[in-house]
């Protein structure tokens, strides 16, 4: 199927979210979270756009060497962003980080849990 025109949608999908020629877009949120003391967990970025991480966090009563690490690997890149003094009680960095669809996203902590949150915009 072939469309000739182009779609503008309104907000939220019309800033920076890419049209979807053959259906609607829908949004759908997820997490990543480790607890202290599990192994790391990772996942990977879908959609049609860029997404934008969210990162909570809440270090360990008694914590003597808390940690924070978020690492991404998309074709041809490796990031890392490691916070290695954080905070006590509950921290957010809203926005903190952008990725593209594609991206694998790994979270690792010591002696603090956390979670990683983002929407991924797709078709129907």
């Amino acid at each position: 199927m072939h469309h000739g025109h182009k779609y503008s949608y309104p907000p939220p999908y019309g800033y920076g979210c890419q049209p979807c020629p053959c259906g609607v877009p829908m949004v759908s949120s997820y997490e990543l979270a480790v607890a202290s003391g599990a192994p790391a967990a990772e996942a990977f970025v879908g959609g049609v756009s860029d997404v934008r991480l969210s990162l909570e966090y809440v270090v360990d009563a008694g914590a003597s060497t808390p940690s924070i690490k978020v690492t991404t690997a998309s074709p041809g890149s490796t990031s890392t962003w490691e916070e290695t003094t954080p905070g006590t009680g509950y921290q957010v960095k809203s926005d903190f980080m952008r990725l593209q669809p594609g991206t694998k996203v790994t979270l690792d902590v010591t002696e603090t849990a956390a979670r990683l949150r983002w929407c991924e915009t797709f078709c129907c």
